[in-house]
């Protein structure tokens, strides 16, 4: 999927950190952590409403149990965070690592 169309559909900028990932790796399993392909990132965030609950987020990917994997729009290598999918509240956000590029390289500890 290009990353223009999804840029446009959310109306916001990919984090440029993960944007590089997309680019290199595009999805996979890490560490019990599905992150999405670009070709389901949209559809993803689709289903859990994600531009509704969390405007200005996009859900990443999941572990398979319920919580969603986030990253803030606009920035170029942000923080990473998890939340209940019952939740999708900002307030309920749970920090995971202090930046994407940092998550990577931890190899997606969660």
């Amino acid at each position: 999927m290009n990353i223009l169309k999804i840029e446009e559909y959310f109306s916001n900028k990919l984090p440029k950190s993960y944007i590089d990932f997309i680019l290199t790796t595009d999805g996979g399993i890490f560490n019990d952590i599905l992150l999405y392909s670009s070709d389901d990132l949209i559809e993803r965030n689709e289903c859990f409403e994600t531009k509704e609950y969390t405007p200005g987020w996009v859900t990443i990917g999941d572990n398979g149990g319920g919580i969603a994997i986030m990253l803030k729009f606009n920035e170029v290598n942000p923080p990473v965070y998890a939340v209940d999918h019952g939740s999708m509240d900002t307030e309920d956000f749970e920090l995971i690592d202090k930046s994407f590029k940092t998550w990577i390289s931890s190899g997606f500890k969660f």
